[in-house]
This record gives structure tokens, sequence and C-alpha cells, in this order.
């Protein structure tokens, strides 16, 4: 019990702590996108950068206190963004590539329901393109783990090889454990586990999640569908009856039969 305790704080501290950071990071690129955005806004890092240089020379060839007061203060805000981005790296760099297991996981079932849209190929009303998104990208996500992963390392807007060099964290070590199956499977019963919690509580008060109560009975399915796909991949591991080895004594019989054959002949 301990143990669970523990494993549970730790999971909340992590995703407190990924919150935080992300939320800090997109504030600070609000932030300076405003700054861009303002008039003169390159006068103003201009004057910003002439100061702290003019203090600094102050500060070392004159010993000036206040020209080192105004160069300490001009710095501090890099001082605290340098180190932001120390901490920071490790949960943007692993927040980046989930976000981007999860997208490829979903990009196939979201371009046919796209194609669908445009063409009327099908015409699948929008619980059942629900129904196939949610199905397919969670057995994709569990299923090509493996094939997804290398995806991510090719694609990643991170170049992990330079990071090695500059950082004693190994990022890919870090990502490969983040993105094990094991832990993609824990990430989506937690996504069910909380949006099953949303939608009873809806369905207690007699409204739907969404507009269209089939969008909720088509989430719903999927996950019945993904747990029943998982108990056939268990089960089929843990049988002795392995459908490669029936095919190779198939192969076996009938290359020994036709042997017989030719020997009586």
């Amino acid at each position: 019990m301990k143990n669970i305790n523990k494993e549970l704080l730790s999971l909340f501290l992590i995703i407190a702590s990924g919150t935080i950071i992300l939320g800090i990071a997109v504030l600070m690129v609000y932030g300076v996108s405003q700054f861009v955005s303002l008039a003169h806004s390159g006068w103003y890092l201009t004057i910003y950068i002439l100061t702290i240089v003019v203090s600094y020379v102050f500060h070392i060839r004159y010993k000036n206190t206040g020209a080192r007061v105004i160069y300490k203060s001009l710095i501090f805000p890099a001082k605290i963004f340098k180190g932001f981005i120390k901490i920071s790296t490790p949960y943007l760099i692993l927040q980046t590539h989930l976000a981007l297991y999860l997208f490829f996981a979903g990009i196939l079932p979201l371009g046919f329901f796209l194609i669908d849209q445009l063409s009327d190929l099908i015409n699948l009303n929008f619980p059942t393109h629900i129904y196939i998104m949610v199905t397919f990208s969670v057995v994709f996500a569990t299923l090509g783990n493996a094939q997804l992963k290398k995806l991510i390392y090719l694609v990643s807007p991170f170049r992990l090889t330079q990071l090695q060099k500059h950082k004693k964290i190994d990022f890919k070590e870090l990502t490969d454990y983040l993105l094990s199956e094991s832990n993609i499977k824990f990430i989506i019963y937690s996504i069910y586990f909380l949006y099953l919690i949303i939608i009873n509580l809806f369905n207690f008060q007699q409204n739907s999640f969404y507009s269209n109560p089939e969008t909720d009975k088509a989430v719903l399915q999927s996950f019945i569908t993904f747990i029943a796909l998982e108990r056939l991949v268990t089960n089929l591991k843990e049988l002795d009856f392995k459908p490669s080895e029936m095919i190779k004594r198939l192969l076996d019989t009938m290359t020994d039969n036709e042997k017989d054959l030719k020997g009586k002949s």
C-alpha cells in the first residue's frame, strides 16, 4: 500500500509540475508575441541591450556601484529565463514527444474523417467517425508502439543526438521510458477513466456531454472494443497454440505428403 501511495504521489507531482512548466512556457511565448507586436519593439530591445552593455562596462572598468546594480537588475530576467530553460527542457521534450505520439496514432482515422467529410466517400455519421477515430487511435497507439517511437525520433524538433553532447541526461532513454507500451496503456486507461466519470455525471443529470447522446455511446463502445482487443492479445501471448507454428506444421505435413507420393511413384 505504501508503494502504491508513493507512486501515486510521484505521478501527481510529475503531472502537476509538468502542467505548471507548460503553463509558464505558454505565458512566456504569449508575452514575447505581445512584445513583438508592440510599435517600436525593436527599438525597445536595442535600448535594453545597449543599457546592459554600458552598465557592464562601467561596472567592470570603473567599479561603479550604481552601474553594477543596474546591470544585475537588467540581466536578472535573462537569468530567470536561463534557469527555466534548464529545468523545463526535459519536461518540454517529453511533452512534445507525447503529443507527437498521440497525433501520429490518430492521424490515419482523422485523415479518413476529413476525406469522408470533403468527398462524401461513405457518408458516415459523426458518432461512427468518433468510434472509428478513438478505437483505431488507441489500438495503433498500443500495437504500433515501436513504429511510432521511430517516427517521433525521425521528425522530432529536438535533435536528441546534439542534446546528448551538452546534457548529462539521456533524453532518448527518458522518451523510451515514458512512451513504453505499458505506459501508453496506462495513459489510455487514465483518459478513459476520467472520461467515464465525466459522462456518467452528465448522464445521471439526464444530460449528455455532447449534443448528441450517440457520441457518448461511441466513446464507451470504443473503450469496450479496446478492452476486448487487449484481452485478446494478452490471451494470445499466453496460449500454447501459435498460428505461426500451426502454419509451419501444416507446411511440413504437406511437404512430407509430397515426399511420400514421390517415393511411392
